[in-house]
């Protein structure tokens, strides 16, 4: 496990902002982290990178405990860097604001400048090495300030809001950058966004905070899994001996009778029709909308009450009403069971 949390607490001016009383992060994956402004996402991006320490409870790193004295604090923070929201390029050239952290290593001028080279052609920016920092555009500056990050190979890299303020195009480069890093170089990563459209496209895993606390959401669409048909490539089940549901890519071995499954709201797509919908579609009514942050949920009743969740831009896509026939689609990355 990369993370262990246990019963942890952060306060600010006697105000609790972080209150999490479990979380596990397994290693080599990409996990999302969403809510709303204030919920607390900085707060814990800044205690995972270990430049933060919270009031109370445990964090594990890797099955140690952090104890952060100074000597574990520098040995962890050379294994795990943080992308901040609003990322400062030193003056003077692009290159050494990337080499800044190779020096601090003691890295060979010969070996620094290779690496530079090459971080700097991964985020698609080679020409850009003798170019002053400060003159660079804001999507520019995200993509040095990736590579700076980049170019000390940390196991884990953490980022907060890392295409806010930043046009497509550089958006597009960062996202895809940051899938290549996770896919080749099995690197960790964990990133705060507002965007569920890239949580859904980057992320393995979904953590949801809503006040400094972690949703309940794997309360709201968990449902009793029971086996009809299974194949080599996929799992025919019933959900809540309602709804049949067909779950590719293996014959899922786990799945037993009375199996949990949780099918993540945040993944789940809905339209008018069919079309660019997941493979897994049912057709439903909805039951109720309700606003809770800067998130819509929505209920729909398609055999069962399955509750999807938008954000304020889909909704007025969208434009669904209680008493409307809708289709979701659920895709096999929305599936998580449990025993």
């Amino acid at each position: 496990m990369l993370y262990k949390i246990r019963k942890m607490t952060k306060t600010f001016k006697n105000r609790t902002i972080l209150n999490l009383e479990q979380l596990d992060i397994e290693k080599g994956k990409i996990y999302a982290l969403v809510g709303a402004n204030g919920a607390g996402k900085t707060t814990l991006l800044n205690i995972l990178s270990f430049l933060d320490k919270p009031h109370t409870g445990q964090l594990d790193f890797c099955g140690e405990p952090v104890l952060y004295g100074n000597h574990q604090l520098l040995k962890l923070r050379r294994k795990v860097v943080l992308l901040d929201q609003y990322p400062i390029l030193f003056t003077g050239p692009v290159w050494k604001n990337i080499e800044f952290g190779l020096k601090v290593r003691s890295i060979p001028r010969a070996q620094c400048k290779k690496r530079v080279e090459e971080v700097l052609n991964l985020v698609g920016m080679g020409d850009f090495f003798h170019a002053e920092g400060h003159k660079l555009s804001g999507g520019e500056t995200k993509r040095v300030a990736l590579a700076r990050a980049l170019a000390i190979e940390p196991e884990v890299l953490l980022c907060d809001e890392p295409t806010a303020n930043v046009d497509a195009e550089n958006q597009a480069i960062i996202l895809n950058i940051l899938q290549q890093i996770n896919s080749e170089q099995k690197t960790s990563i964990i990133f705060a966004t507002h965007y569920l459209s890239q949580m859904r496209r980057l992320a393995s895993h979904t953590l949801t905070l809503e006040h400094g606390h972690l949703s309940q959401q794997k309360k709201e669409n968990s449902y009793t899994c029971t086996v009809i048909t299974r194949k080599e490539n996929g799992l025919l089940c019933y959900l809540n001996d309602a709804v049949s549901l067909f779950f590719a890519g293996n014959s899922h071995p786990e799945v037993e009778k009375g199996t949990k499954i949780h099918i993540d709201p945040l993944r789940i797509s809905i339209g008018k029709s069919k079309n660019s919908l997941a493979e897994n579609t049912l057709r439903g009514v909805v039951v109720k909308i309700e606003q809770n942050n800067t998130l819509i949920r929505i209920d729909m009743d398609c055999g069962l009450r399955i509750r999807v969740v938008l954000t304020k831009d889909e909704y007025r896509d969208l434009q669904p009403q209680v008493g409307e026939k809708l289709q979701i689609g659920i895709p096999d990355e929305a599936i998580e069971f449990s025993p």
